[in-house]
């Protein structure tokens, strides 16, 4: 900002720069806590929609798209398709310029019918509303043609803590839903590429930060370094004998691709072995000197 206002390069300041690196020694940014799925489950069964249904649409948009909240403050009418069995949101004019899509569909494992609660919302909107804001008041089990705020939408997460009687309710803010989204994510295994792909993320630092925080991923760790990890069978091939020549060959690594292919061919006399795109691998042959064939 020094450099934009007045043309100042802070980088220059050498002994500044280390005066400050060394006061945010220790520094800890608080980020927003996320909800667990079985917190979300419990949310979306319990409360009644009467007085929640807008904001259990905007948990189920906020979570299954990583949204922020001014993302759904946005979000318009014609930015939202029901394709029968879905329901496809377009998320555009983010933050970092990236536009985006996403999904809405019944994969829920307690059987919640996620569409249905948002056909419900959708269904109770005024025709007389002049503005294309997909998100309005809700009040009473009746949609107003009033808008929600920008601000609305960063309290609703606390509100969504507070029902469900979570400790520290006012760290729940609005990126919460952002955050939830891609721990989910994480957790489920997904790559970072994958990951970034959801939230429009460009940094694969910022992904690499929720994919060491995920508790599945450092159970997956764990099991690796046990030995109980899918990764450390070893394969092997099976022996072959051409004319009693004995020719074996195993792979020693864990990291072998399945696209190895290990292949063995007899050229006429000549008694090839042709191995194709394999790495790590340990080849024993065993030559019978007594074959007057070789």
């Amino acid at each position: 900002m020094l450099n934009v206002k007045r043309n100042i390069d802070v980088s220059k300041f050498y002994k500044l720069s280390a005066f400050l690196k060394r006061k945010s020694e220790g520094y800890k940014p608080k980020n927003a806590k996320v909800l667990t799925l079985d917190q979300i489950d419990k949310f979306l069964l319990e409360v009644p929609d009467k007085d929640f249904l807008m904001i259990k649409v905007a948990l189920i948009f906020g979570v299954a798209g990583a949204c922020r909240g001014k993302e759904l403050h946005q979000l318009t009418i014609s930015d939202v398709t029901d394709m029968d069995h879905a329901l496809l949101v377009n998320v555009r004019n983010t933050k970092n310029n990236v536009d985006r899509n996403f999904i809405i569909n019944n994969s829920n494992k307690n059987g919640i019918d996620l569409i249905e609660v948002c056909r419900k919302y959708m269904a109770l909107r005024k025709p007389e509303t002049t503005h294309s804001r997909f998100f309005v008041r809700y009040e009473k089990s009746q949609c107003t043609v009033q808008a929600i705020g920008k601000n609305t939408f960063g309290k609703i997460p606390q509100k969504v803590a507070e029902y469900l009687n979570l400790p520290n309710s006012t760290l729940y803010t609005g990126h919460c839903f952002r955050r939830t989204s891609a721990s989910l994510l994480a957790d489920s295994g997904a790559s970072i590429d994958v990951w970034k792909r959801h939230g429009g993320w460009k940094s694969a630092s910022v992904a690499e930060g929720y994919i060491e925080n995920s508790i599945n991923t450092k159970k997956i760790v764990a099991d690796s370094i046990f030995g109980l990890g899918v990764g450390n069978s070893t394969e092997s091939a099976s022996a072959h004998q051409v004319s009693g020549s004995a020719v074996s060959a195993s792979s020693a690594s864990s990291t072998s691709s399945k696209n190895n292919i290990l292949q063995n061919t007899i050229d006429g006399a000549n008694r090839l072995l042709n191995i194709v795109n394999c790495s790590n691998v340990n080849i024993h042959v065993n030559i019978n000197t007594n074959n007057k064939d070789l």
